[in-house]
This record gives structure tokens, C-alpha cells and sequence, in this order.
């Protein structure tokens, strides 16, 4: 249709001509120094992401408890529009206990997403006790171990290293 048959009968905007309004709006630029630092930014996230991402597949059974909150949250919102389409269809003083009913629903479909969420979350802090505990054992049997900000002691071998350079000390004077 031409936009002069569109004014002249008070039309709505065709989809083709939002999209070639969309097409000449103006994106305001940024500097590169902004384009840097967002890219960074997004980078250094992504990482982290990644290192969840790789870190959760080796866990056993997470996939099926996905697909089955999934499943559960679906079911719930679907069964939420077919009350809602229900309450509009009966009289009133029956309506109210379908909408209560259909609020219950998208707790449901809530809780499925809200437990998909936590059990994530659970194996990642498990993973991560387990890092901790593996690296407790390790530095167990060994002194003092490197790291790039020094070494680190036992307190008790800090407490002999401390004891011995204040007796070297005295002897000195």
C-alpha cells in the first residue's frame, strides 16, 4: 500500500515500514576507548561463564533435572492461560477461585525455574569445597608452599620460624 492511502484512511504502519524506521534511526557512537573497555568487560564475563559452563557438565544427572524443571514450569504456565482464558468464561463468584488457582500455578512454574537455578548453584559450591579440600591435601605433606604473592606457612611453622630468628637476634648482640 502506498503511504498516501495509509494517511488518507488512518491505517496502521505496515511491518515493512517500522522495520525501514527502525533501519533509519540514528545509533549514537562510541568512543574506542568505550568500545575497549565494554569489550573487556564482556570478555572477562564471558570467561567466567565458561569456566561454569565447563566446570558443571562433569557433574552426572544435572541435565535431567533441567529438562524436567523445564518441563514442570512449562506444563504450569500453560495450564496458567488455560485458567485465565476459564475465569473470563464463568461468572464472577466462581472466577475468583480459578484465578487463585492460576496464580498458584505460575508459583509453580516459579519454583520449577527457582529449584533449576539452585541445584546449579549447589554443584558449583560443591566443585568448589572440593578444589579447596584437594588443595588442603596437597599442601598437607609439604612445607611452605610458593604462590605468587610470597610463600605461605603453617601457623605452627611460622610461629618456629618466628621463635628462631628472634633467638638468631639476641645471639647477635
Amino acid at each position: 500500500m502506498t503511504k498516501k492511502l495509509e494517511e488518507f484512511f488512518n491505517l496502521a504502519k505496515t511491518e515493512t515500514d517500522v522495520e525501514a524506521e527502525v533501519e533509519n534511526e540514528s545509533i549514537p557512537e562510541k568512543s574506542t576507548k568505550q568500545l575497549l573497555d565494554d569489550a573487556q568487560m564482556i570478555s572477562a564475563e564471558l570467561s567466567t561463564a565458561e569456566k561454569v559452563n565447563f566446570a558443571l557438565p562433569t557433574v552426572v544427572g544435572l541435565e535431567a533435572h533441567d529438562n524436567e524443571m523445564d518441563s514442570i514450569a512449562q506444563k504450569a504456565v500453560n495450564t496458567f492461560n488455560d485458567l485465565i482464558s476459564l475465569g473470563g468464561n464463568v461468572p464472577d463468584m466462581h472466577a475468583g477461585k480459578i484465578y487463585e488457582v492460576a496464580g498458584q500455578m505460575l508459583k509453580t512454574a516459579l519454583d520449577a525455574k527457582n529449584s533449576k537455578a539452585d541445584k546449579k548453584l549447589k554443584m558449583i559450591e560443591l566443585q568448589l569445597k572440593k578444589i579447596r579440600a584437594e588443595q588442603i591435601d596437597q599442601e598437607a605433606g609439604v612445607g611452605p608452599v610458593k604462590n605468587n604473592n610470597g610463600v605461605e606457612f603453617d601457623r605452627n611453622e611460622l610461629l618456629k620460624h618466628l621463635v628462631n630468628s628472634q633467638k638468631s637476634e639476641n645471639s647477635d648482640k
